[in-house]
């Protein structure tokens, strides 16, 4: 094919290389001229334009360049930091790799560390969460050893930010509150905290929503609104706005929680904040039933995920909404597509937070522990302290940390005998088996004989046939069912069973959900949200509480312990 090029088309490309060459050389100008500042100015104008990131980029180039003709491999280390800071995340990478790389023979207070901080950071933000923990670990050795404060606090935040991450939100909450507090004395824009107060208070209302407290939530979004407002914080503003949305989805509030993601959504390009749009956007949909627009916004989710494979939290509900929406259109070819996407995201899920639920505890939660049992002793020994009450703390303070390394290995054997009877009994399916035996030498007040008979064969039958596993079964509609009331049915399985009507189908669906776990090895693959579902529980913490009290163990480590067993 011949291409024919007209005088109006090379008049555009020429124009188009002039103002290229153009912006370029004026650019160029634009750094020679900044070159001409301190570092200590061109570091305040890089902080007070960190979210313009045009010139944030010009500041930190003339800050390079400066650097470089200096010969200075601290300050061309906080060039890259700071250029790291404002790109994509392969870019940025590679600025924290060029900080390793000339900072590996130093050890300051500030580097090598700080190029794993840029790591850490940017893996964080890309969902990959286990290379971000094994960075941050990295670091926290260097803070401790260089005693930097900065450095600790940081780790402290980042650690309690995977934590809300893996869903330990109550211990996550505990740390970002206290490094809350401490940044809030000293929170002026001009301040080079802000920034960490901004994420902080962030964090603090973010963990409040996970944790299902809407108001705590909506206290900590409103002071940063105002703390936005005040200091003309638009990054943090529409940060903020978008957390809000969040908190009103789960306040039910749907119209409010739409008008807030729709007004964030322009000024959030990162890609946490766009997989949160297509989440809670579809989350409304699907709840108001409008189930096209729901699969229309969990498809664009699911792109993203396709395209960076950050193992988001949420994927297995929005896979098992894909499942059920092509069942019911009777589409095999799709359900099966997501159903291998489920199984491969359950797989992805439990990887990375078995990891960081076990290594957080054993290379983080443990030495912060002995470090600080390790600097009282050293407190003491370089006081000098004779005194009994020292003696009484130091002996208090070892008898602690024995006693948590002895619980911890106490709660393991405990576990494991525990597991080893589930393994070796059969299914209970409670007492309610023979209605003759059980009636003949004992009767219950109020009610005959022949009634008794009857409830307890209609409650076989129940057992026998899964019906249990109904999440919608009351006391009452059991009680129609088996034609009587629900105080003399209720009064049955008290008596026979020495427990209440809800502990009974708990105790029921345990049981059946022990036995398709040793059994069936499909269901070990459900997450265990999916398994609590299978069964008839409405949340996996009412499973996982359930379970727990049934079995002595969490479900988490039975299935952990079977898949164990299988190898």
């Amino acid at each position: 094919m011949r291409f024919f090029i007209t005088p109006v088309f090379i008049i555009v490309f020429l124009f188009t290389i002039k103002f290229s060459f153009s912006q370029e050389r004026s650019q160029q100008e634009i750094i020679d001229s900044l070159k001409q500042k301190s570092y200590d100015e061109l570091k305040l104008l890089y902080n007070n334009n960190i979210y313009d990131t045009l010139n944030a980029f010009l500041y930190s180039s003339a800050y390079l360049e400066k650097a470089k003709n200096d010969k200075d491999t601290i300050h061309t280390a906080n060039a890259y930091m700071q250029l790291g800071d404002i790109s994509k995340f392969e870019i940025g990478m590679k600025y924290a790799d060029s900080v390793l790389l000339i900072t590996s023979n130093i050890n300051t207070k500030s580097y090598p560390a700080r190029g794993y901080i840029l790591k850490s950071y940017l893996q964080y933000n890309a969902g990959d969460y286990i290379n971000s923990f094994k960075n941050l670990i990295i670091v926290n050795n260097y803070a401790l050893e260089n005693n930097n404060s900065w450095q600790i606090n940081y780790v402290k935040q980042s650690m309690a930010a995977i934590k809300n991450v893996i869903g330990q939100h109550a211990s996550s909450l505990e740390s970002h509150k206290k490094i809350y507090y401490l940044l809030e004395a000293n929170k002026n824009k001009n301040s080079s905290t802000f920034f960490e107060y901004m994420d902080a208070l962030h964090n603090v209302s973010s963990t409040y929503i996970n944790l299902k407290k809407t108001d705590s939530a909506e206290y900590f979004i409103n002071k940063g609104i105002v703390e936005c407002i005040r200091y003309k914080d638009t990054l943090n503003y529409y940060r903020l706005i978008s957390t809000s949305a969040y908190n009103e989805y789960f306040k039910g509030n749907y119209k409010a929680a739409i008008d807030s993601l729709d007004k964030a959504f322009p000024y959030n390009d990162d890609q946490n904040a766009r997989i949160n749009y297509y989440l809670y956007k579809g989350r409304i949909a699907r709840d108001l039933n409008n189930t096209e627009e729901a699969i229309s916004h969990f498809k664009k989710l699911d792109s993203i995920y396709e395209i960076h494979k950050d193992p988001i939290r949420a994927l297995p509900e929005v896979y098992r909404t894909f499942i059920d929406y092509y069942k019911e259109k009777g589409d095999m070819g799709n359900q099966l597509i997501y159903l291998d996407k489920l199984i491969a995201a359950d797989s992805v899920l439990d990887a990375n937070f078995n990891f960081l639920n076990t290594n957080i505890t054993k290379e983080y939660d443990i030495p912060q522990l002995v470090a600080e049992k390790d600097k009282l002793i050293e407190h003491l020994q370089n006081k000098k302290v004779q005194s009994n009450i020292g003696l009484v703390v130091l002996g208090l303070l070892l008898l602690l940390s024995g006693g948590l390394f002895f619980y911890y290995y106490r709660k393991q054997r405990t576990y494991k005998r525990r597991f080893g009877y589930l393994m070796q009994g059969a299914r209970q399916r409670g007492k309610i088996t023979d209605a003759k035996t059980k009636t003949e030498n004992q009767g219950i007040t109020g009610i005959s004989e022949e009634l008794i008979k009857k409830i307890i064969g209609g409650l076989n039958a129940f057992e026998q046939q899964n019906e249990f596993l109904d999440p919608s079964i009351t006391l009452n509609s059991l009680s129609k069912k088996l034609y009587t009331n629900s105080n003399c049915l209720s009064k049955v399985i008290n008596h026979y069973e020495q427990k209440n009507f809800s502990n009974y189908i708990n105790d029921l669906r345990i049981d059946y959900a022990v036995e398709q776990l040793k059994t069936n090895k499909q269901f070990r693959l459900y997450s265990v949200k999916g398994i609590a579902e299978e069964v008839g529980f409405n949340s996996t913490e009412s499973f996982s509480k359930a379970f727990f009290k049934r079995t002595g163990i969490h479900p988490s480590y039975f299935i952990k312990r079977l898949e164990k067993e299988s190898i």
